[in-house]
């Protein structure tokens, strides 16, 4: 099997951006950053600039590996974009820190929070990737 790697950069980009502006949103306190917060995690998190440009290289990766599914799967369209999205999150994000949360006895509240934040940023990503042509 031949993995193409001709994905659309410009479509990257923007899914990484906006993955970046969900998390800021996210764990705002205004949103979910005081129930994070009351999960054991200290409340909301403070990124510096190294936080805020490792995050956005991570999830320009990130979106990087949906553009190549959905291009070697053959999804062409907005609904597929959201389907690879959720089926990779469930695949390997849902389920590894799954793992994690019951072998550390780790709050569930902190991963119905990131978990819940994750799966909606690999929905928008993959959404994002195979609407802009």
């Amino acid at each position: 099997m031949v993995v193409n790697f001709g994905v659309n950069y410009l479509a990257v980009i923007i899914a990484a951006i906006v993955a970046v502006v969900i998390g800021f949103i996210w764990y705002s306190p205004q949103a979910l950053g005081r129930l994070w917060g009351s999960s054991g995690m200290p409340a909301g998190p403070n990124p510096g600039p190294m936080e805020g440009v490792g995050g956005l290289v991570l999830s320009f990766v990130s979106a990087w590996v949906l553009a190549v599914l959905a291009l070697n799967l053959g999804g062409s369209t907005l609904g597929d974009g959201v389907m690879l999205g959720v089926i990779c999150w469930l695949g390997f994000q849902g389920t590894l820190t799954a793992a994690d949360t019951l072998f550390r006895k780790l709050p569930w509240g902190q991963w119905l929070v990131n978990n819940g934040h994750h799966v909606i940023v690999q929905a928008v990503m993959g959404a994002i990737i195979l609407s802009i042509k």
